[in-house]
């Protein structure tokens, strides 16, 4: 397999991780959500209960902006090298973020109005800054677990040879 190849199927991780964490959350999530609506012990099968329904329930806010920016990856995996695409591809989750701040403050600005969340002009600025932190927080934290996944399969795969790097030169011999 060609090393552009696996990127390309790479942009498919945060699809899979949502869904593995959506298997996750219905399974532990059954037992566990009443224990997090009425118990005020934290434990770690509710802070990950809590971390995944982030990640779950933030795809409303992050599959437009990651459709944009896997598409833009995608095409870009066509015209440059592998080693500046996996380079590429590592720094992602910045613009990722980017792309999702945006399309967060978009959807927040719905909800101002008389009789809605954001009321009040000085809950508003209070609210978008701990929006855009919250937000910002999770996306870099969920994008570079994606990331770290897709880079360790590529390692994985290249030391059992599985993906070769095309771009060895190879020294020419003397006659």
């Amino acid at each position: 397999m060609k090393a552009q190849t696996y990127l390309r199927y790479s942009l498919l991780i945060p699809f899979l991780v949502w869904g593995v964490c959506l298997l996750f959350f219905m399974i532990l999530g059954a037992s566990q959500m009443d224990e997090v609506a009425y118990d005020s012990s934290t434990n770690i099968a509710t802070i990950l209960t809590i971390f995944f329904a982030f990640y779950i329930f933030g795809i409303i806010v992050w599959i437009f902006p990651y459709i944009l920016l896997s598409l833009i990856l995608f095409f870009l995996s066509f015209i440059s090298r592998a080693k500046t695409t996996l380079k590429i591809f590592t720094f992602s989750p910045l613009a990722m973020t980017i792309l999702t701040i945006a399309t967060l403050n978009i959807l927040a600005l719905g909800t101002v109005g008389e009789g809605m969340m954001l009321s009040n002009p000085g809950i508003i600025d209070q609210d978008f800054i701990s929006l855009n932190i919250l937000g910002a927080a999770f996306t870099l934290i969920w994008g570079y677990i994606c990331v770290g996944i897709g880079y360790g399969i590529y390692r994985l795969l290249q030391l059992r040879q599985i993906i070769l790097d095309q771009e060895i030169v190879v020294a020419p011999q003397s006659v």
